[in-house]
C-alpha cells in the first residue's frame, strides 16, 4: 500500500492540530508546520504529494505567494486550500495557479467528513465532487 502522505502547513496552532489528529485517525501519514518557507522546501524534495494550506505562515507572505512557488516546484502536487476569509480576486488567483480544493476551515464533524472526501479524491488522483 502506498503511503498516504499530507502535509499541513498553517500558522494556526489549534487548527493544524485539530487537522493533524483527525487525518492521523484516518490513517494518513501527517506532518504539519507554521512555516512556509519549510513547506515549500519539503514540496522541493519532492516528499508530499499532498499539502493542506492555511492562509497564513509565521513568515509575512500570502497564501496566492506560497500556492504559485508550490506549483513552480511541482506540478503534480495536490493543494487544498482551507482558509475562512478570502477575497474574490484571491480566490480567482489561486484557482488560476491550480489549487486542487479550497475549504472553509473544519469546525464541525461535516467539515472535517468533507475535507476528509477531498483528500482521499487528491490520493486517488481524482476532481472533487464538492466545490464551493
Amino acid at each position: 500500500m502506498k503511503a498516504r502522505k499530507i502535509l499541513i502547513a498553517d500558522r494556526d496552532l489549534t487548527a493544524r492540530k485539530k487537522m493533524a489528529e483527525f487525518f492521523e485517525n484516518s490513517h494518513f501519514e501527517v506532518e504539519t508546520t507554521a512555516s512556509a518557507a519549510y513547506a515549500i522546501a519539503k514540496i522541493v524534495q519532492k516528499q508530499e504529494p499532498i499539502v493542506i494550506l492555511g492562509d497564513s505562515f509565521e513568515e509575512k507572505i500570502a497564501s496566492v505567494d506560497v500556492i504559485a512557488l508550490m506549483r513552480k516546484c511541482n506540478k503534480n502536487l495536490r493543494i487544498i486550500l482551507v482558509s475562512d476569509d478570502s477575497s474574490l480576486e484571491t480566490l480567482r488567483r489561486i484557482r488560476e495557479d491550480g489549487i486542487f480544493y479550497h475549504a472553509l476551515k473544519p469546525h464541525s464533524v461535516e467539515d472535517n467528513e468533507e475535507l476528509r472526501s477531498v483528500v482521499e479524491c487528491a490520493v486517488e488522483g481524482f476532481q472533487p465532487v464538492l466545490s464551493r
